[in-house]
């Protein structure tokens, strides 16, 4: 889908254009990492399908080896970031859901991954009569993944957790609240700050990194200011029709965006959160983790914690994070998978 692929590279997700030698002045060797592999004497997977409003989206559940109807187990749903993304998440050599799922199964979890609707249907992606924005995009799909797992006999009905990355970290919450069947949310750098003052400070980041700003540089981020500005009022009358639209989302997508209000449906939920954030991270940013301590912090339920050497996807490294950090196979810190797990073993996070 068009719109979406220029929205995942806009948000620094896809390695863009910086010049070779600049990529390799900021991206310093990450620490090495021992790849999360698939050990078939440890677990086992089998295809899915996750359908909601008549859209049918391939997945995979994994199961650790000892799962049986006899012998439930806890299991996590796996909730993409922007983008048309695969079941794995794809980013480059890198597949941060994969070894979510296969490092939890060696810890006795199973888990749900699933292609996105917008990488399965892409521009076809909306139900008739509806439109495009958070719901359709990622909420609904998680709804129902979440119904499926309750019904695999492996599983156990009362120990179903979610884990949104990057945008399904903001709308777990949302998720949540439509779903009764969840014990727990895992918000893994989870964006609070509006989605437009979110675009604006990582197109100014990755402009910058070379050095001083170009006048051209900050011409385009002007412009952009001006439709992001333009993008809150949608919905209405002082919106202008006349200005694109910026990511080439329609209005539907930024009225959404615009009323959406992840802590305070987080603060409503009586569930288990789980806030998890790289502080290198430069798409969502130790602001925005800042921020939900802040608003949950009165929550006896929600336990929160940042990593210094991680960047976005959970990868080790040093220095400023860039876009082409992601071109380089670093897998989950494995320390991450250990927190995940403990979580949802209702044990305390060191």
């Amino acid at each position: 889908m068009r719109t979406h692929y220029k929205y995942l590279l806009l948000l620094g997700l896809l390695p863009g254009n910086m010049p070779a030698s600049l990529a390799q002045e900021l991206v310093r060797p990450a620490t090495e990492a021992t790849s999360v592999v698939f050990n078939k004497e440890r677990m086992t997977e089998r295809d899915i399908v996750v359908e909601a409003d008549g859209f049918k989206l391939p997945g995979t559940l994994t199961l650790p080896i000892t799962a049986s109807e006899q012998h439930k187990v806890p299991c996590l749903i796996l909730v993409h970031g922007s983008g048309p993304n695969d079941r794995d998440e794809s980013i480059g050599p890198n597949k941060p859901f994969r070894d979510l799922a296969w490092g939890l199964a060696e810890r006795g979890i199973a888990t749900i991954r699933y292609d996105k609707r917008t990488r399965v249907y892409g521009a076809n992606c909306v139900p008739v009569g509806r439109e495009l924005d958070y719901d359709t995009e990622a909420v609904d799909d998680a709804v129902a993944a979440v119904a499926l797992a309750s019904s695999v006999s492996e599983v156990a009905s009362d120990s179903i957790f979610l884990l949104g990355h990057s945008l399904g970290g903001t709308l777990a919450p949302r998720i949540a609240e439509r779903s009764d069947a969840l014990a727990g949310i895992i918000i893994l750098a989870g964006l609070v700050r509006p989605l437009g003052e979110a675009v604006i400070e990582q197109v100014t980041y990755l402009s910058s990194l070379s050095g001083e700003m170009s006048a051209a540089a900050k011409a385009q981020v002007e412009q952009l200011r001006l439709l992001v500005n333009n993008a809150k009022k949608a919905g209405t009358v002082e919106f202008d029709n006349s200005l694109p639209l910026p990511l080439g989302l329609p209005a539907s997508y930024w009225q959404m965006a615009n009323k959406y209000q992840p802590t305070e449906t987080a603060a409503g939920l009586e569930m288990p959160i789980l806030v998890l954030q790289g502080e290198r991270d430069y798409q969502v940013t130790m602001l925005d983790f800042t921020l939900w301590q802040f608003r949950l912090s009165g929550k006896k339920n929600a336990v929160f914690k940042s990593y210094p050497r991680l960047n976005h996807l959970m990868q080790e490294g040093e220095g400023k994070s860039t876009p082409q950090e992601y071109t380089q196979p670093t897998p989950v810190a494995p320390y991450v998978i250990e927190d995940v797990a403990a979580f949802i073993h209702h044990q305390k996070i060191q």
